[in-house]
């Protein structure tokens, strides 16, 4: 089901009946939180702030009604997708809903809170589409497809897909010299195309791709970056404010050390970040239009081969973080690393073991897996990672230490060739998602 309460395709995600629970907890747990930064105190709740409702229901039905200030508060509460379904509760609601004041102020309060909604796309993939898994507590909620309704006004086939605060960056290849750039919001079914930034004699070039920077708690506007190799590694930015693309500055093609996986850009601090292949990141400054001088390198000591062995590459909880196979041990160990907001360095947040799944899931031993998900609050108190097998997603709670079944995926058709399972889903194929009502 899309956001709205619209029919749309059916998934291939399929969710498990029955779903297994496993408890992994031993005396030697499988998963340590290694020492951080002294924890903060428990914010003391401001009581003033509390809604305090009448038990009676027809009582309380009326103080809220007879309350619009109150009424928006809670409304303010709820997703986007049941909003737009409330709207038709009343003629009151509707006129809440729909004023322009209210859905800015729920664009920034559904920024605070962590999401746990995740969209899956491969173009590589057939059916070509971009698919919804939901997660709720400790297990699933639903899945959908969100694709679909663009279908009906668009033609041609996704070959890229960049999300950030609930508005996706979608390229359409129509055919071979044309492709269209699309800033779509599932929520509202909203799509808007951008034009290509005009360089040279090549709009697109056969090597562009492009990131969306939204920040809803600085600006109801969003801004692109687009990243092309024509004539040298390029940088352009749009701002849907000004509608114009800018300049962002060139480098020379060769000068840097690692290859960076631009397919997958993510924003987190008013920047964007690449990961690289030699464990460092090159991150771009949206507001000031220009690179990062440098950035600090991840402490790990093996040799990475490809954005393959990066098992995870994204924010969650309002932290950047980066997982990766510590092979220098002889257990299936994995450090999961953050980075520091001023940008001085990498730190070990995690370390956890995933030979003791293999008892389990034998496939792991001889197909491996892939981690596409990792969710953690601002603490790092409740971390958890959603593990991609060969056609399944398991949860797996880090701090709990249980591990839980979520959906089968397929049957699907795959291009793909020597290096993947069509039903694998990396990092890179992952995005979060959350439901807004930004304009694009």
């Amino acid at each position: 089901m899309l956001p709205g309460g619209k029919t749309t395709k059916t998934s291939r995600f399929k969710p498990i009946q029955n779903p297994k629970r496993i408890s992994l907890n031993s005396s030697a747990s499988p998963s340590t939180r290694l020492p951080s930064s002294p924890s903060k105190a428990p914010i003391q709740e401001n009581q003033e702030n509390v809604l305090k409702i009448p038990l009676d229901p027809s009582s309380s039905a009326i103080t809220i009604a007879n309350n619009e200030d109150l009424l928006t508060n809670i409304l303010l509460k709820l997703p986007a997708k049941s909003l737009l379904c409330f709207r038709c509760v009343s003629r009151q609601w509707r006129t809440i809903i729909s004023d322009p004041e209210f859905r800015r102020r729920h664009i920034r309060s559904i920024r605070c809170c962590p999401t746990s909604d995740f969209l899956f796309f491969s173009p590589y993939i057939k059916p070509n589409e971009i698919d919804l898994l939901s997660l709720s507590g400790d297990g699933l909620d639903s899945v959908g497809n969100l694709s679909s309704p663009l279908r009906r006004s668009l033609e041609g086939r996704i070959i890229r897909l960049q999300a950030c605060n609930g508005l996706l960056c979608i390229q359409f290849m129509v055919n071979y010299i044309r492709r269209d750039l699309i800033v779509y919001n599932p929520t509202t079914s909203d799509h808007r195309t951008i034009p290509w930034p005009k360089e040279g004699n090549h709009s697109p070039p056969i090597v562009r791709y492009t990131s969306i920077a939204f920040d809803p708690l600085r600006s109801d506007y969003y801004k692109l970056l687009d990243v092309s190799f024509d004539r040298g590694l390029r940088f352009f930015i749009y701002s849907s404010e000004s509608g114009v693309w800018r300049g962002g500055g060139a480098a020379v093609a060769g000068t840097f050390d690692s290859d960076y996986c631009f397919d997958k850009g993510v924003f987190w601090n008013g920047d964007v970040h690449f990961m690289g292949t030699e464990f460092c990141t090159l991150c771009f400054d949206v507001e000031n239009e220009c690179l990062r001088p440098s950035m600090p390198r991840i402490p790990i000591r093996m040799e990475v081969m490809g954005k393959w062995d990066i098992k995870y590459f994204g924010e969650t909880g309002g932290n950047l973080y980066a997982i990766y196979l510590n092979r220098i041990n002889t257990a299936v160990l994995s450090d999961v690393f953050e980075l520091k907001r001023d940008y001085s360095q990498w730190v070990v947040k995690y370390r956890f073991d995933f030979s003791h799944l293999v008892t389990y899931y034998p496939e792991m031993k001889s197909c491996g897996c892939c981690t596409p998900c990792f969710i953690a609050d601002e603490e790092g108190k409740n971390a958890r990672i959603v593990i991609s097998l060969k056609g399944k997603f398991i949860l797996y709670d880090i701090n709990r230490v249980f591990v839980k079944e979520l959906v089968e995926v397929g049957p699907v058709c795959s291009n793909v060739d020597d290096w993947g399972n069509s039903k694998w889903y990396r990092w890179y194929e992952a995005y979060q998602h959350v439901g807004t009502f930004a304009s694009v």
